[in-house]
């Protein structure tokens, strides 16, 4: 029998299907990425990674409803439940943490896996600024995914290149620092796709759970960093969308007599955005945060027409 897929990644209440079946169902949830800090006379930290987490047979009311919450990005949590608030146990529900913004040249926490409701995983952390004047900011951190954590993005080690982004969970690399030039991005789970460092341009963007690249440093301005790459994971029963964890956005680029660069954004679901790279006339901006999300896999009570049976044997 086919699986029906559901995405929510709005809205606070889901109305049950009638077909639900308690016994046969799983909730997955991302939370949302952090935003990577605006550079201030510092290179701005990268934010980290949503965390993943996941529980099996939730018992729902079918035609009942289910309260949940898709995390706003560095501000509050993922989750999913049957009590009508935030659940305790597994029993009650699914959640996810949210990645921590960056803040100044610091790269905030990834989501913390012990501090979810179900079987969990750790997003990435954000990389560190450039802790000085007219630096590079730090790569944001992954999303964490099924197959694993969310990888770390880079800090900038030097001063004028940024650090790459990390890539979602189950991969092999985190960003790459930045230095000279832009540090590249993480590979995502395929062990590709992440995002090329900056030299004398943007950062590049990644794609399949890659990291964007670290944008490089400008004499009239530095370079923005890339946007992380969203994965296909998971693909939605009635319209075939489809979702993952996500990479993390690249820092920006240190401009030497101009403007510091944007860092790149997090892509959904769940990646932390790239620091901002500060410069000697203005400042860049941190890169936004992928939203969360939550998936709700059940397989249905009815087929055909007619209720699916199950043997039970009495003695």
């Amino acid at each position: 029998m086919t699986d029906t897929v559901i995405f929510l990644v709005s809205g606070t209440s889901w109305n049950v299907p009638n077909d639900w079946d308690s016994a046969s169902n799983t909730i997955k949830c991302i939370g949302p990425g952090g935003a990577g800090a605006d550079a201030a006379s510092v290179g701005g930290g990268g934010g980290g990674g949503g965390a993943y987490s996941t529980i099996t047979n939730l018992t729902l009311t079918p035609g009942g409803s289910a309260t949940y919450q898709i995390g706003a990005v560095g501000s509050s949590d993922t989750w999913l439940s049957n009590t009508g608030s935030s659940p305790t146990t597994t029993s009650e529900g699914c959640l996810a943490k949210r990645g921590v913004s960056g803040s100044s040249a610091t790269g905030g926490a990834g989501g913390a896996s012990g501090s979810c409701i179900g079987t969990a995983s750790s997003g990435g952390a954000g990389g560190n600024g450039w802790n000085s004047s007219f630096g590079g900011g730090g790569g944001g951190g992954g999303a964490a995914g099924p197959t694993g954590v969310g990888k770390a993005g880079g800090a900038t080690a030097v001063g004028p290149g940024a650090g790459g982004g990390g890539s979602d969970g189950g991969s092999s690399s985190g960003g790459a620092a930045g230095g000279t030039d832009g540090g590249a991005g993480g590979n995502g789970t395929s062990g590709a796709g992440g995002g090329t460092g900056g030299v004398n341009v943007a950062g590049g963007a990644g794609t399949v759970g890659g990291g964007g690249g670290g944008g490089d440093a400008g004499a009239f301005g530095g370079y923005n960093g890339g946007a992380g790459g969203s994965s296909v994971v998971w693909t939605q029963t009635s319209d075939s969308a489809t979702a993952g964890p996500g990479g993390a956005g690249g820092g920006g680029g240190q401009g030497l007599l101009a403007a510091g660069a944007a860092g790149g954004a997090g892509a959904a679901y769940g990646g932390g955005g790239g620091g901002g790279g500060d410069g000697k006339s203005s400042n860049g901006t941190g890169g936004a945060g992928g939203v969360g999300i939550i998936v709700i896999t059940y397989t249905p009570l009815v087929s055909g027409g007619g209720p699916k049976f199950r043997a039970y044997i009495f003695g």
